[in-house]
């Protein structure tokens, strides 16, 4: 049989909407100054390190979190996912402050202390105690969603040579005729949520599933000649 590789990695999400059904919100609300909150009204880590590594920080927060921008991101996300969300009443908006943590059951308190940090971070151009940069001064009307963290996708599988050969299990010999791409193959995003990057699935199956075309056709070629 096949070898396997990488069966602890998978793709994760860390802004889908807490609703049934749940829809995907796009990451573009946070790389245009979007921020994550817990329950407690604060963030709990770098938001921009992009949607997938994020996604088990979310989940350790447990039920609760609130994705929270203000009218300049809403605006830079026109035209994209964000619509759908909308549409499907997901995305709340509040006139101010008080009005989102009584929305949202957040204590009015640390979330005023959490919107404070954003905006003097953003106003001093630096980076925030997360590590994050580039974050957006937030100020009235805000927008809100309850959001979840999701799996997307298992990054692991087969192992493959770099002619999308299956390796046998236990040896350093592929098995004959058998060729592997795409989801059915291990990834190149490593062994955790950490190592996945935006078009990881897409690259694995348009180059490995070349290789295995060509690899498949070679060796069906080899033996029609015998």
């Amino acid at each position: 049989g096949g070898q396997l590789r990488h069966m602890s990695s998978y793709q994760g999400h860390a802004t889908v909407t807490d609703a049934t059904p749940p829809l995907l919100v796009t990451y573009g609300v946070v790389v245009n100054g979007g921020i994550l909150v817990n329950s407690s009204g604060l963030r709990f880590g770098n938001e921009d390190v992009g949607y997938s590594e994020f996604s088990s920080a979310v989940l350790a927060q447990g039920p609760g979190v609130i994705e929270v921008f203000g009218i300049e991101t809403a605006e830079a996300c026109a035209a994209t996912r964000l619509e759908q969300v909308i549409a499907e009443g997901q995305v709340h908006t509040h006139a101010s402050l008080e009005a989102l943590a009584a929305d949202r059951g957040l204590p009015l308190d640390a979330l005023r202390m959490t919107i404070q940090e954003v905006s003097r971070v953003a106003c001093s151009t630096g980076v925030d105690a997360f590590g994050r940069a580039g974050l957006h001064e937030m100020s009235p009307p805000f927008s809100s969603i309850a959001v979840q963290a999701a799996l997307f996708h298992t990054q692991g599988g087969l192992r493959v040579d770099d002619r999308a050969r299956v390796m046998r299990a236990g040896g350093t010999e592929p098995v004959p005729g058998l060729f592997s791409a795409g989801g059915a193959a291990a990834g190149f995003s490593g062994d955790s949520v950490e190592g996945y990057l935006s078009g990881n699935g897409l690259l694995s199956a348009a180059v490995f599933g070349r290789w295995a075309g060509e690899e498949g056709a070679r060796h069906f070629m080899s033996r029609s000649r015998l």
